[in-house]
């Protein structure tokens, strides 16, 4: 196991690698916000989705000693930090806290409202470029240029017939010289 730790405030956060996840030591973390880490361990406990994902590893501290600590991972901790109530956080911290809340709403509101504006802006594009295109199809210069491409098809065919002819003859040439 991979141990790496991440020093917040003074305080040294551990984040280990266990089958290529990262978990992040709890504990370590709600030192350095000022909640109680026993509330904190229970309410991650009821949550469905978070006590799902909590381990209990043994991880090597500063001091060097060997110590279980109930870990998450990595990835589930900024979710976790944005249900914590700044209330409940070191004064010092808590607009902190509040900034980093309103920052995750924001990530939120954005991931799923933009992207589908996004692709409703996208689709009345190709609405309109269809339409568009539709109404070209009926122009003399849209029926010209079809004309045309008709016409260099089939010049290219032609091309194509007689370099055919003309190495069919060549080859002949060379086969009656052999002969």
């Amino acid at each position: 196991m991979n141990t790496q730790t991440l020093t917040v405030n003074e305080k040294e956060i551990f984040i280990f690698t266990d089958n290529g996840e990262k978990y992040v030591a709890i504990k370590p973390i709600c030192e350095v916000i000022g909640v109680d880490y026993s509330s904190q361990l229970k309410k991650l406990k009821e949550d469905v989705i978070l006590s799902s994902t909590m381990v209990l590893n043994t991880m090597v501290g500063q001091d060097e000693k060997s110590r279980k600590m109930q870990s998450i991972p990595f990835r589930y901790v900024f979710g976790w930090l944005f249900k914590i109530d700044p209330r409940n956080v070191k004064p010092e911290i808590q607009e902190g806290v509040i900034k980093y809340q309103k920052e995750c709403y924001d990530v939120l509101f954005d991931s799923f409202t933009k992207r589908t504006s996004i692709l409703r802006e996208k689709t009345n594009y190709q609405i309109e470029i269809d339409k568009l295109e539709e109404e070209w199809k009926q122009t003399e210069q849209y029926q010209k240029i079809q004309q045309l491409k008709s016409k260099q098809k089939d010049a290219t065919k032609r091309l194509n017939a007689m370099d055919k002819n003309v190495v069919s003859e060549q080859l002949d040439m060379f086969n009656s010289d052999n002969s």
